[in-house]
Order: structure tokens, then sequence, then C-alpha cells
């Protein structure tokens, strides 16, 4: 009898099938997910530390069969309050060294591994074990740490910033070099990783985008999404047009131009959804703009059915190198819903949207009140855009090409029996 393949996953800060409130897939669930479906045992390496809701999942280390097919094993830290800050550092700093002590006791040995970078610490501790026990891997690169933690400093200090933060470049640099391949979710990540690494590419460099099956609403959840909208002033009634954002209110984002636009265009609905520590922030910011709606967190069918609504998603993300080199997921989650996305993102997304025709980039001589008022004067570009949007999510992000490859991927890279 052939033995099946055993495949480690090891990613931190993202939710798990053990967690409650039916929580968003990303890369730990949706990777596990396709790898049983394929045949693989699946132990997925993570955080007893919830992230996203700042608990313990576990204050010890736990082991939780979910299925004959699929563990979690989670890893104790400290925990912290806030997404950015010393205390998060620490956290990952005290996961790093758990995670090396269960190693030292751990005899079992997988056949390959995908290791989610950041956070740093983990990531190398994780790496070494597996080069040790001559395990190939792959690197999952999401985040541009740690030239991220330098670049928060004023240009005067940075030089002395990249001295402080060196052991975080010399574990990255480390790690990068010694893992089989590069996964990331653009080329411009790989070639980010590869010259900070000074790192030769690999034929096991792969580009897998961060991307959300195309779940199926059906017509009662329907019926309560319609209600919902319908008690918070959100009509499908046909006045006026709707732009949404969903999304976590972090400092990831700058909302000046789009309550600019609320103010400009008074017979457009702005509804932004979701929670986050600027949430505040910005309803201060748009004070008495009564076209600005707050809903709140939102589920899957009342976003699919707000999409349904509305004539563009707005993805104002920062022009930062993070996000320039990347196509993050708030612009797959318009191609996947089939809207013309708004962002002032350069790089990456901008050729993305100008190549594929699935949205604006706005700035100072377009700005988003310009790029919202193109769609209402010209409701055939709004569905040549719509439909634009679907078949680049088809032809580039579909769930399950993306995660099909990268299961297959890792197959190729297996250890020999």
């Amino acid at each position: 009898m052939i033995k099946q393949k055993t495949l480690w996953i090891f990613q931190t800060g993202e939710p798990l099938h053990i967690d409650g409130d039916e929580p968003r897939p990303m890369r730990a669930i949706n990777l596990a997910n396709t790898a049983v479906k394929a045949g693989f045992d699946v132990v997925l390496w993570s955080s007893a530390f919830d992230h996203q809701k700042k608990t313990h999942r576990s204050k010890e280390y736990k082991v939780i069969s979910v299925t004959e097919h699929l563990e979690i094993r989670l890893i104790p830290s400290r925990g912290y309050s806030k997404h950015i800050g010393l205390g998060r550092l620490f956290d990952h700093m005290h996961m790093a060294l758990n995670l090396k002590n269960l190693l030292r006791e751990e005899k079992e040995i997988p056949d390959v591994a995908y290791v989610g970078y950041p956070p740093i610490e983990t990531a190398f501790v994780m790496e070494r074990w597996l080069k040790s026990k001559k395990v190939p891997a792959l690197l999952d690169v999401k985040d541009l740490w740690p030239s991220i933690f330098v670049e928060a400093f004023p240009s005067f200090i940075r030089p002395l910033a990249k001295i402080i933060f060196y052991p975080y470049f010399f574990m990255a640099k480390s790690t990068m070099r010694s893992v089989d391949g590069i996964s990331s979710m653009s080329n411009s990540y790989i070639d980010w990783c590869l010259s900070f690494a000074q790192k030769a590419a690999s034929p096991n460099d792969i580009v897998t985008r961060l991307t959300s099956p195309a779940n199926k609403v059906e017509s009662e959840g329907s019926f309560d999404a319609n209600n919902f909208w319908e008690n918070i002033g959100v009509l499908d009634n046909g006045v006026g047009q709707k732009v949404f954002f969903v999304g976590t209110f972090s400092s990831a984002f700058e909302f000046i131009d789009v309550i600019e636009a609320a103010k400009e265009l008074p017979n457009c609905q702005f509804i932004l959804c979701g929670h986050g520590p600027d949430l505040l922030k910005v309803q201060m910011q748009s004070n008495g703009l009564k076209n600005i709606v707050f809903p709140g967190w939102i589920n899957r069918t009342q976003l699919e059915q707000l999409a349904n609504m509305s004539i563009a998603s707005l993805a104002p993300y920062k022009n930062v190198e993070n996000f320039i080199l990347n196509i993050p997921n708030k612009i797959v989650d318009s191609l996947l819903l089939g809207v013309p996305v708004m962002s002032p993102l350069s790089g990456e997304v901008a050729a993305l949207i100008k190549f594929n025709e699935v949205g604006f980039t706005y700035c100072r001589n377009n700005s988003l009140k310009i790029c919202i008022q193109a769609l209402i004067d010209d409701t055939s570009l709004q569905k040549r855009m719509s439909f634009n949007a679907k078949s680049l999510y088809e032809k580039d992000f579909d769930f399950d090409k993306v995660y099909n490859t990268l299961v297959k991927h890792l197959l190729c890279l297996c250890k020999s029996d």
C-alpha cells in the first residue's frame, strides 16, 4: 500500500477551521482543504493566539484532529493588543521559542512543507528544522518584513533603525536563501524577495494569488440579506448609485479621497463596511455626510447582495511598497464579485486595472469623484468593466485553478520515499 504524503502548513494570523462565526477562509484553510481533497495528510501549524480577535484559542500547546486527514497544532504565545507595536514582536519571539522547543521533540517528518512568512522568527525556526531533516519547503511571502519596519521611521533615522533590526534582516535573508522556492501573490513580490535575499530565481518559485472560492448564495440567505440592507437604509430601489468598501479600517487604507468624493456626489451612496482601529477616525471625518453608511461587519451573503446593488467597489490602499508590488485581496474580491474596482494604487494593481479595463486608478489629476461619475454617466462602461472583472477572475484568479496548481507544485517537491 502506498503511504499517503504528508504536507505541513505553517500559517499564523489567519482564521482556522476551529474558529467560530464562519471565518473567512484565507491561505491556511484554503490550502489545507485543497490538499486534503488531493490526497495529502495535512498538519496545520498555527498560533494559539487569534490575531483577528486578539484572544487566545488556547494558553498551551494543543493538537486538534479536525478530520482523519487534517490536524491543527496550536503554538502558545503571550498575545498582544495592537496590530502594530512591540507587543506583537514579543509575541512572535515567544511563539518562535515555543516552536523551537516543540520541534526538538518532533518525531514525524513531513514530505513537503509550506511556510508562511511573516512572522520572520517562526519561519526562520521552522525552515532551519526542515532543512536539517532534508524536507523541501516553499516560503509563502505575504508582507515585506522587515523592510517595512525601517520604512516606518523618518528617513534620517532609518540607518539606525536598520542596525536595530539587523537580527530580523539576518533571519529573513537566511530563510529566503534556504527554502527551495518562493511562493507569493505577484511576480513583483517574488522579484523583491530574490533581490532582498540576493538569491537566484528557481523553477520552484510560484505565483499563488490570494483568492477566495465563489460561493453560491441560497435564496433564504438572500432574503435575509435584503432585509438587512433595507433596515439600514441601503435599498436596491434605483434611486442614486452605490459604491462600497468591505474590510478592516486600519493604517493600510486612506479614506480622505473617499470622503471628498462623497461630498461632491450627494446622490451616490457610499457603504463602508467593517470594523477596525481606524473606524472611529473615519466616522468623525465623514460626520454630517448622510450618503455615507457604516453597517459594521457583514457576512458573505450580505456582501454579495451589496455587490449586486453597486456600481463599483473601493480599495483605498495607501501607496506604499508593500501594496504597490502586490495585488491585495480587496482587488481580487472585486474581480470575484464582478464589480469595477476604484483604487489609488500604482504598480501591479494599476497595470492590472488598465490592461484589463476592470476599473479606475484615481489620483490628484483623476479624482475618485471623476471616476465614479464616469460609471454613473455611462452604464455600458460599467457593464463592460463588470464583465471584464468576472472574466479576469476566471482566467487568472479562479480559486480551484490557483490552489490545485499549488498543490500539484507541492506534490512535485515531495521528498522521495
